[in-house]
C-alpha cells in the first residue's frame, strides 16, 4: 500500500475526448486520498475501448494517456494491460482506494468482487456525476459535433 502519509488512489477510462466531468472526476478521485494522495490512472487500451464498446476510440490511447498525464490531479497516467487484467492492475500498483465514475458500475462491481475474493485493504469509492447531464461524457460530445458538422455541409 501507500506509505501512511500519502495515500495512492487508483482510477481506471477510456477518456476520450476529455471534458469537464472527466476533470472534476479526477480531481474528487485525488481528494478521496487525502492530502498529498498519489493519483494513477490507467487508460484502456484501444483494443479494450473495441471489445467494450464495439468501436475504437476517437484518439489513440498514447495520445489519451498524454493528455491525461498533464492535467494537474494526475501524478502519473499508464496504459492498461493488453487484456483487461483488474487484480493485476491492483497488484501492480498497490492503491489504497480505487475510484468509479458515476457510469462505471459494472467495472466498479467487477473490481469489488476482486478485492473481496482476494482480501485486498482497498476501499472503492464512487465518484457522482458533476454538474448537469449534458456535455458531461464523450459520447454526447461526440454526437453533439457530428449533428454540428451535418448542420454545416
Amino acid at each position: 500500500m501507500g506509505s501512511r502519509t500519502s495515500k495512492t488512489v487508483l482510477s481506471t477510462g477510456v477518456f476520450d475526448i476529455l471534458h469537464l466531468g472527466h476533470l472534476r472526476f479526477l480531481e474528487q478521485s485525488k481528494k478521496a486520498g487525502g492530502p498529498d494522495a498519489k493519483l494513477v490512472v490507467v487508460i484502456a487500451r484501444d483494443q479494450t475501448v473495441i471489445r467494450r464498446k464495439g468501436k475504437p476510440p476517437v484518439l489513440p490511447e498514447e495520445q489519451r494517456r498524454r493528455i491525461v498525464s498533464s492535467l494537474k490531479p494526475v501524478d502519473q497516467a499508464v496504459l492498461g494491460h493488453e487484456h483487461l487484467d483488474f487484480l493485476g492492475v491492483l497488484r501492480e500498483y498497490k492503491p489504497d482506494f480505487v475510484t468509479f465514475g458515476h457510469d462505471q458500475g459494472d467495472i466498479k462491481e467487477a473490481v469489488k468482487k476482486i478485492i473481496k475474493a482476494e482480501h485486498l485493504p482497498i476501499r472503492v469509492v464512487q465518484i457522482r456525476r458533476y454538474g448537469p447531464r449534458g456535455l458531461d461524457s464523450s459520447t454526447t460530445v461526440k454526437k453533439r459535433v457530428a449533428r454540428s458538422l451535418t448542420r454545416t455541409v
